[in-house]
């Protein structure tokens, strides 16, 4: 056994992010288009900027913005706020794994802990 946990940010009980989310800005920043995360990920584009786009709405800034020149295929990137927002959301799930990790040193013999 082992102690789990998945981060959501929540907002009066409605999902806003969550460990599919940011694993979606995380390929869209390393691949560096939405369309190539999402492909990699097996969803379609329309789904997976869908869930992006709820976001947005839900935070009240832009997650994605636009590369490229005006009608010849802009590619969606990144913003600022999305990179900062990724930078928080690892912090945070590095704290939480120290927390588990420590409360698993202190957890009863009988539950056969495995180290993290």
């Amino acid at each position: 056994m082992k102690l789990a946990a998945k981060i959501f940010l929540e907002d009066h009980q409605k999902l806003v992010l969550g460990p599919g989310r940011m694993e979606l800005l995380k390929a869209t920043e390393s691949l560096g288009s939405l369309h190539k995360a999402a492909q990699a990920m097996g969803m379609s584009y329309r789904w997976a900027w869908g869930r992006l786009k709820t976001a947005e709405q839900e935070l009240g800034v832009p997650l994605l913005t636009q590369e490229g020149e005006p009608g010849r295929g802009k590619t969606k990137i990144l913003s600022a706020e999305a990179r900062e927002l990724l930078r928080w959301y690892a912090e945070i799930e590095r704290q939480a794994a120290e927390l588990l990790s420590a409360s698993t040193r202190q957890c009863p013999a009988f539950l056969k802990m495995e180290p993290r």
